[in-house]
C-alpha cells in the first residue's frame, strides 16, 4: 500500500481504512479491554470493562451507541455520566439532548437541574427555562426571574395591581 493511499483513507468514518478492527486484551474469552469496530461491514458489539465500538456496552463505553457506567457516544446510556448527542443518564447527562434524574447540560436538557437552551426541571436555567424554580430569557415556572417572567409569582404581583384594598 503506498504511502498516500494510506493516509487519504486513514481517518475515514467508516473505520480505520475501511478496515475492521477487533481487539481484545488479555483474552478473547474475558476481555477487560474490548475493540472493535464492523469497518463499513455491519455493526460490531464490543463488550468488556473498557469497551470502544459501534455498539460498546461496559463500564467505561465510547460507540456510536454506548451503555454503561461512564459513556460517550452518539447515544449514550450510562448510570454516572453519559456525554453525547442524545446522552441518558441517572447523575450526570451533557449532549444535545441530555436526560437525567439529576443534573443535565445541553440543548435540550431535562432533569432535576437543568441547563440549556431550553431547560426543563425542578431548577431550570436557560433561555426558555421551565421548572419550579426557573431563571432565564423566558421562565415558565412557580418562581423565578427573566426578562418575560411567566411565573406564579409574577402573576400574582400583576393581580395585585387591579385589587382593591
Amino acid at each position: 500500500m503506498s504511502s498516500e493511499k494510506w493516509f487519504n483513507g486513514m481517518w475515514e468514518s467508516r473505520g480505520w481504512n475501511q478496515r475492521e478492527i477487533d481487539y481484545q486484551w488479555p483474552s478473547p474469552a474475558m476481555p477487560i479491554i474490548n475493540i472493535r469496530t464492523g469497518g463499513g461491514r455491519g455493526k460490531k458489539v464490543a463488550v468488556g470493562f473498557i469497551a470502544v465500538g459501534d455498539v460498546a456496552i461496559g463500564v467505561f463505553s465510547i460507540g456510536a451507541v454506548s451503555v454503561g457506567v461512564f459513556s460517550i457516544g452518539a447515544v449514550a446510556i450510562s448510570w454516572l455520566l453519559s456525554i453525547g448527542a442524545v446522552a441518558i443518564a441517572t447523575y450526570l447527562a451533557g449532549g444535545a439532548v441530555a436526560i437525567s434524574s439529576w443534573f443535565a447540560a445541553g440543548a435540550v436538557a431535562i432533569g432535576q437541574l437543568a441547563l440549556g437552551a431550553v431547560a426543563i426541571g425542578q431548577t431550570a436555567l436557560g433561555v426558555v427555562a421551565i421548572g419550579a424554580r426557573a431563571y432565564g430569557l423566558v421562565p415558565i415556572g412557580n418562581h423565578g426571574f427573566g426578562l418575560v417572567p411567566l411565573t406564579v409569582d409574577f402573576l400574582k404581583w400583576i393581580a395585585g395591581w387591579f385589587k382593591t384594598s
